[in-house]
């Protein structure tokens, strides 16, 4: 009797210590495990975060390979460790991380609106995307010229911010730029009389290399005798203007060799001969090939004409005479003044239409620069301040250069069927 007892203890105070260890075990495997976990976007998911000290069969249940990390957001996960445990967890994905990118430089006249401040930064790179960019200390108002460092916030979808510090260069330019040499204009009364506005004249700025120039002509009467008022015009980068008259004097023709009026007179051949005129540009754009060259071609005609619109049709020595006397001319008139000055350089290059034309038209230049062909445009337009030079058909692809391609060479990056390729894209 006293022997069964004993051997029943025996059982129970066994039984006794298997519960508590399968309980301390339990306990144990449980206070190893981390229940919820964070990750930093963008970073790898890890079956050893989930646990102070990971068991070597430690493995996650769910598919974690869809999950895509860059993104934020909360997933709840199983897990399988010490061969009989499964449990539940919770991943979470957050961005702590504040975007990156550099600062763009920027020289800015201080009586011209600042630009953007998304135009102060680049190459930005962020995992949840940019939010903002904004100036830090609002939009700056240095008056005075200097070189100043500008504070720019780039802010994320979640509120991570990083500051970008722009190098700007600012100039308080308030001078317009000067004219030297304007004097009355003396021509005769012949229905073809050719005007030089730009004979013995030079301007200055300051600080601007190349201000905008042009003539207002509008009251001169060709072939009637009279004195017409005519306004110069500069105008700097930093807007400020210079207006300057004169008169153009209408008289009777002389019986003589065609020479009169004051500085020198006036020549009555066509134009005073563009092409010479075009050749006397071209020895100074030279470059060092025949890109280089193009390229000089195109952005002086965009910087030196103005566009204003032509009242009429005119003839190709037309166009070309008004942007290289009086600085102004409408579209086709700096394809002509950049195909003249492109044919003098011996550039090879031929016109492009806008096509369909809806409302109005537009021309261009397409040049052949090394083997292929490109699209040119030095037009000054609102919306794009710069000029259009060695693009491909993607590149200048927008509304106001549409075009038949099957009228054209195969352009680089281009098909004779573009146009078609335009209509499909829209639809």
């Amino acid at each position: 009797m006293y022997k069964l007892i004993a051997r029943i203890g025996s059982i129970a105070y066994v039984a006794a210590i298997i519960v508590v260890t399968v309980v301390f075990t339990i306990r144990d495997a449980n206070r190893n495990l981390v229940r919820e976990v964070m990750i930093e976007a963008g970073s790898k998911i890890d079956i050893a975060d989930f646990f102070k000290r990971c068991p070597d069969d430690a493995e996650f249940v769910t598919d974690v390979s869809s999950i895509d990390t860059k993104v934020p957001s909360v997933y709840q996960l199983t897990v399988r460790y010490d061969e009989v445990f499964v449990e539940d967890v919770t991943l979470k994905i957050e961005d702590h991380t504040a975007p990156k990118g550099i600062a763009l430089p920027h020289d800015q006249y201080a009586s011209l609106e600042w630009p953007d401040a998304s135009e102060c930064v680049g190459f930005l790179y962020d995992l949840s995307g940019i939010a903002s960019i904004e100036y830090r200390d609002g939009t700056p108002a240095y008056q005075f010229t200097g070189d100043y460092i500008v504070p720019v916030v780039v802010t994320d979808w979640y509120n991570n911010s990083t500051i970008i510090d722009v190098p700007f260069h600012v100039t308080d330019d308030h001078n317009a730029p000067l004219f030297y040499g304007i004097h009355d204009i003396y021509i005769d009364d012949s229905e073809d009389a050719a005007i030089d506005y730009f004979e013995g004249i030079t301007y200055v700025d300051d600080y601007d290399e190349a201000p905008k120039v042009l003539v207002d002509d509008s009251k001169v009467v060709i072939g009637k005798e009279g004195a017409y008022e005519i306004t110069y015009k500069a105008m700097d980068k930093a807007h400020n203007l210079r207006k300057q008259t004169a008169y153009v004097h209408v008289v009777k023709k002389r019986a003589t060799n065609g020479t009169s009026g004051a500085g020198g007179g006036w020549d009555t051949s066509h134009h005073n001969d563009v092409y010479r005129m075009a050749r006397d540009i071209v020895k100074k754009l030279k470059g060092k090939n025949s890109t280089e060259t193009a390229k000089n071609i195109v952005s002086y005609v965009h910087s030196h004409v103005w566009y204003t619109t032509v009242r009429g049709n005119q003839t190709f020595e037309d166009a070309v005479y008004q942007a290289f006397t009086k600085h102004s001319a409408d579209c086709y008139g700096y394809y002509a003044t950049t195909k003249i000055l492109l044919d003098v350089a011996g550039i090879p290059n031929m016109m492009v239409k806008r096509y369909p034309v809806k409302e109005v038209g537009h021309y261009w230049n397409l040049v052949k620069l090394g083997d292929s062909w490109y699209h040119c445009d030095s037009t000054v337009y609102q919306y794009h301040h710069s000029s259009f030079f060695k693009l491909t058909d993607k590149k200048i692809g927008d509304s106001h250069h549409r075009f038949d391609g099957s009228c054209l060479p195969v352009r680089a990056g281009g098909t004779p069927e573009y146009v078609k390729d335009l209509e499909k894209e829209s639809k």
